[in-house]
């Protein structure tokens, strides 16, 4: 699934461009143009604001423009292994080019869509990825600043409405092993990356005892399983992990800075603009 909304990312801006499909240019960079609805699928699919996933299509278009203006080499063999990667989430080949043809790209225009972002990659990784480095003194200091976390185990099933989840908890009660393996489970994770107020329920329900809470549509059954005090190994990689994220988005932002020197911006809406590029 993920692999064909990466996909149809890409078709949507490219088919937008050649056939020119009822929409709302919001921003160009360059000579290339930035659509409503593009803006809009992307903050729905990644479940972010509509500013960020704006300035994020922003900052892949002034890449692939750099990259390209650069040469930055792709080799044939590059692109057919994106190409083969992604045509592996589809049933077959034949289903994939179906996929294509109803959106109305050829399998050349899409061959130059990965061109673009291959480029893209490589310039990113000379210039942002590549300058980042580490030192242990960073990470000790990140290391005493961080506050004692814990790795925990849950299980959790979605179900459509309460009568179901009541229904599997009686079934829990009798035959608790059996139904246990009927749910996911999450393996040894750091607590961190759970909502903080599921956490704050599971913690107070303690540990076996089910909570149920309503995630849009769907109502999650959730157990917490397992705990145990993050290892030392954890703690040094997120450590690790944050350090790089903070260096990572201060070079990008300021890499975009750079280039909108060289390459034209407009935002149309211009109370847009300021929030997108506040001082």
């Amino acid at each position: 699934m993920m692999r064909k909304l990466y996909v149809l990312a890409f078709i949507v801006f490219f088919a937008s461009i050649l056939y020119g499909i009822e929409d709302r240019c919001v921003a160009t960079v360059g000579n290339r143009i930035i659509w409503d609805n593009d803006v809009k699928e992307r903050a729905d699919v990644r479940n972010t604001s509509y500013e960020s996933s704006l300035l994020a299509l922003i900052a892949e278009n002034l890449f692939a423009i750099q990259a390209k203006k650069e040469n930055i080499p792709v080799s044939r063999e590059e692109i057919d292994n994106r190409l083969n990667l992604i045509i592996s989430g589809y049933p077959s080949r034949e289903e994939f080019l179906k996929f294509l043809s109803e959106n109305g790209v050829s399998i050349d225009q899409y061959r130059e869509i990965i061109a673009d972002q291959i480029r893209s990659e490589k310039l990113i990784a000379r210039e942002i990825s590549g300058r980042i480095s580490i030192s242990p003194v960073e990470i000790s200091k990140k290391l005493s600043k961080m506050p004692e976390g814990k790795e925990i185990i849950l299980l959790n099933k979605s179900f459509n409405d309460i009568a179901q989840v009541e229904s599997f908890i009686s079934k829990l009660k009798e035959k608790q092993d059996q139904t246990i393996a009927e749910m996911n489970s999450t393996g040894w994770i750091d607590s961190s990356r759970i909502d903080p107020a599921i956490m704050q329920k599971l913690t107070e329900a303690g540990k076996g005892k089910p909570v149920i809470i309503k995630v849009s549509e769907k109502i999650v059954l959730y157990i917490l399983v397992g705990e145990r005090q993050n290892s030392i190994e954890e703690k040094y990689m997120r450590a690790r992990k944050e350090i790089f994220n903070e260096k990572y988005n201060a070079l990008v932002s300021d890499y975009i800075e750079k280039l909108r020197k060289s390459i034209p911006v407009k935002i149309f809406d211009k109370s847009l603009e300021e929030q997108i590029f506040r001082e």
